[in-house]
C-alpha cells in the first residue's frame, strides 16, 4: 500500500501556511466592530448585497454614497446602525438605485471619503496592493454558547475604489477586478474552534452573495446564538497581504513535488 503520511518538507510548509492566517479577534476578517462609530470605515445600511453586488461587480457600474443623518456639533450625527436595520422598507425602489446609503450627516460623509480615499490610495503606493474592500454580509458568532459578546466576521469581500466624482465633488464607488476569495482566517478559525467547514467563494456563472450566506447558514446550522446578516455592509480596509503568501505556499499551485521534492529543503528539514 502507499504511503500517504506526509513528509517532513509538507508539514513544515502546512504549518508555516497556519501562521500566515491571523485568526485573533483584533483581525477584522474575524471582527469588525461595526457599532464603533468613529472608526475609519463607513457602514452602508438599507441595501440588499445582492443588489449592490449586481450593480457593481455584474453590471460594473459607479455607485454614490447619500447621508440619511444629520451633523451635529458634537460630530457624531449618525444613524443608530439597529434603528437603521430594523427600518420598514417603505421605498423597495431605493433598493436598486444607484446610491448608497450611510448613517452619516453630509458633512461627516464628506470628510469620512476624503480620509478612507487618501489612506487607500497612500496604502496602496506603499505597499502595492488593495486594501478597500466593501464586506457585504457578516457571520454573527459568539466564541461560547454562554458569551454575551457577538463578533461579526466579513463575508464576502468586494475589492473597489473610491473615484473621484467631478460634477458632485464628491467620490463613487467602483468595483475592480481582482477575483473574489474566501475568508481564510475565518475559515481556519471555524475549523479550529467548532469544526466547522466554511464554503469557499466561488465566483462562478449566475453566483450571488445570497447563495453564499445559505450555505454559511447550512455550515453554522448547530451553532446556538449565531446568524448571518445578509445585508450588513461596510466599506473599510481589510489587508490580504499574508492571505496572498498563503496561497503562494500552496502546493496546489505548484508542480508535483516541486517541495517535498526538493533536495535542498529536504536537507534542511
Amino acid at each position: 500500500m502507499p504511503d500517504h503520511t506526509p513528509s517532513p518538507v509538507s508539514r513544515a510548509l502546512d504549518a508555516a501556511r497556519r501562521k500566515l492566517l491571523e485568526t485573533g479577534t483584533r483581525n477584522r476578517l474575524i471582527h469588525v466592530n461595526r457599532a464603533n462609530a468613529r472608526a475609519n470605515c463607513l457602514n452602508v445600511i438599507n441595501e440588499r448585497a445582492d443588489e449592490v453586488f449586481s450593480i457593481l461587480r455584474l453590471q460594473g457600474r459607479r455607485m454614490r454614497f447619500r447621508a440619511l443623518g444629520k451633523d451635529k456639533a458634537d460630530a457624531a450625527g449618525e444613524v443608530p446602525l439597529a434603528l437603521a436595520e430594523a427600518a420598514p422598507d417603505e421605498d423597495s425602489g431605493r433598493l436598486t438605485d444607484h446610491f448608497l446609503e450611510t448613517p452619516l450627516g453630509p458633512d461627516a460623509l464628506a470628510r469620512r471619503l476624503l480620509r478612507l480615499a487618501g489612506d487607500a490610495r497612500t496604502a496602496e503606493e506603499e505597499q502595492g496592493v488593495n486594501l478597500l474592500y466593501l464586506a457585504l454580509g457578516f457571520l454573527r458568532w459568539k466564541e461560547a454558547p454562554s458569551s454575551d459578546v457577538v463578533r461579526e466576521a466579513p463575508l464576502v469581500l468586494l475589492p473597489v475604489q473610491l473615484v473621484r466624482n467631478e460634477r458632485s465633488s464628491t467620490f463613487d464607488l467602483v468595483c475592480r477586478e481582482d477575483d473574489l476569495s474566501t475568508n481564510l482566517p475565518l475559515q481556519e478559525r471555524l475549523r479550529q474552534d467548532f469544526a466547522i467547514g466554511l464554503p469557499e467563494v466561488d465566483e462562478a456563472e449566475g453566483w450571488t452573495p445570497a447563495q453564499y450566506f445559505a450555505l454559511v447558514r447550512e455550515a453554522t446550522a448547530g451553532q446556538r446564538g449565531w446568524s448571518v446578516d445578509a445585508d450588513g455592509m461596510q466599506l473599510g480596509f481589510f489587508s490580504f497581504a499574508k492571505l496572498l503568501m498563503h496561497r503562494d505556499l500552496d502546493p496546489a499551485n505548484w508542480p508535483d513535488g516541486a517541495f517535498a521534492g526538493n533536495p535542498l529543503l529536504q536537507g534542511l528539514l
